[in-house]
């Protein structure tokens, strides 16, 4: 489902990233690879996710394995489930007066309710996992906001289930390969995906160069139909499926610069095409004075085509028993939208009593270029508009603590818990009907994920 955060464009980066950085990380041993038969290592989790509010709520499992084969060849995989639910906001704005909206599965501005005791969809469509996280769901429901609160459909539910899996071999001495291959199926979006990384060791294996790339091609299936971009908001103007595309290319490198300092460094670019609007996102429309009329909502419209330039610089010092991380990330795209994201973990060792590790991080985001939070009924009507939060000019503090205990020799047992604050600005000059309301509220999420890895 498009409404759910998640980064799966930075899968390419980061699997990047730890196999080239792992490459020159073990340059600093000369041990020879074990041959034969290695046991596999387990790595299992469940997170939980909480917004604040009564929005998004997301539990998920994640089983993941690496088998070696010996000679620096290995096979992972990874499986991950997840269910969520809650609410999400449709992009409309908060009015003086109460608004009425449907699910997406209405085809009528006045639907009866119809309760179900079964899983619905994110839009309130039935099926899936069967984990139903919510009391109650609906679907085909008229629901009302409030004066002065933000519209948010409480009807988002989703499930998801990903496997991946990769394998990896050294070509020659000095020069490692992988490739692998992705699903992820949700019960309106399906995506497949392939991928390759080539890596070689240079320096004495000091300094790793790689290259990488990932092909991908999503089927998106909105429940109730896809809206027709800029389609008034009651029209139930929809079509069928829609598809989209996606490259990315990465080029990276590992430097080990002293016995206790690796840094790493990449700049990935990603082309996507195809259908890239969230067609559960409406926009309001306004008057001159800013007041809305009943009923004055357009479906969102965004391009049909996105690129996106990243960088990313990270680095980690080992002290006698701890380790710092530092990191920084800077990201723009052709819509406008820029980010910069500064993190850190300090892993402070407890001995024979584990560790711990604080987390921060900031974000930073700017507006994309066709972004408003309202339209002026009387104005002209522009190509591309939405209102989605996500794409609004923002900031986000993410603030955590992890705690690892070493199980026999290879085991460990983890828990985290991370708490995300998100604070954002409405427009500078409201117009009068908008004046006193709060057109971005803030948004809080806690985060929990308890992690154990063995051997097998």
């Amino acid at each position: 489902m498009q409404l759910k955060p998640r980064a799966r464009r930075q899968q390419l980066a980061l699997a990047a990233l730890a196999l080239f950085g792992g490459s020159a990380a073990q340059a600093q041993s000369d041990l020879p690879a074990t041959e034969g038969n290695q046991p596999a290592v387990i790595d299992t989790g469940f997170l939980w996710y909480q917004e604040s509010n009564n929005r998004i709520t997301d539990a998920e499992v994640i089983v993941s394995a690496h088998q070696p084969l010996g000679g620096d060849t290995a096979w992972n995989g990874r499986l991950t489930i997840d269910a969520v639910c809650g609410g999400s906001p449709i992009g409309a704005l908060p009015s003086k007066s109460s608004q009425s909206f449907v699910t997406p599965t209405a085809t009528s501005l006045n639907p009866p309710v119809v309760v179900t005791q079964t899983t619905t969809s994110a839009s309130g469509g039935g099926g899936g996992l069967g984990v139903n996280l919510c009391t109650n769901p609906v679907q085909n429901q008229k629901y009302i906001v409030a004066p002065g609160q933000l519209p948010i459909d409480q009807s988002f539910h989703d499930q998801r289930i990903a496997l991946s899996g990769g394998y990896e071999a050294p070509i020659g001495t000095q020069s490692k390969f992988s490739a692998g291959a992705a699903l992820s199926h949700e019960l309106d979006f399906f995506s497949t995906s392939i991928n390759g990384l080539l890596s070689r060791d240079f320096n004495n294996r000091n300094t790793t160069l790689a290259a990488g790339l990932n092909l991908e091609a999503d089927k998106i299936s909105p429940v109730g139909g896809t809206p027709v971009p800029l389609s008034p908001y009651g029209a139930f103007e929809k079509g069928g499926n829609r598809n989209k595309n996606l490259q990315d290319a990465l080029l990276g490198v590992t430097q080990v610069v002293t016995r206790r300092w690796i840094t790493q460094a990449n700049v990935s670019y990603e082309h996507s095409s195809g259908y890239q609007t969230d067609p559960y996102k409406i926009v309001t429309q306004v008057d001159a004075l800013g007041n809305d009329a009943a009923g004055m909502y357009l479906y969102e419209s965004r391009p049909q085509t996105r690129n996106r330039l990243a960088l990313f610089w990270d680095n980690k010092y080992a002290f006698d028993n701890d380790v710092l991380q530092a990191s920084y990330r800077r990201t723009q795209d052709s819509w406008g939208v820029h980010t910069d994201t500064f993190e850190m973990h300090y892993r402070l060792s407890l001995g024979d009593y584990g560790y711990f590790e604080p987390h921060a991080r900031e974000y930073r985001q700017s507006a994309a270029d066709f972004f408003r939070f309202f339209l002026f009924q009387t104005a002209a009507q522009p190509a591309y508009v939405s209102a989605d939060p996500r794409l609004a000019a923002f900031t986000g503090q993410t603030f955590g603590l992890k705690y690892g205990l070493a199980l026999g020799k290879d085991g460990e047992f983890d828990v985290r818990a991370e708490r995300y604050t998100q604070r954002g600005a409405g427009p500078a000059n409201p117009p009068p009907g908008l004046q006193g309301l709060d057109l971005y509220p803030g948004m809080q999420a806690y985060l929990l994920q308890v992690g154990l890895r063995f051997t097998f």
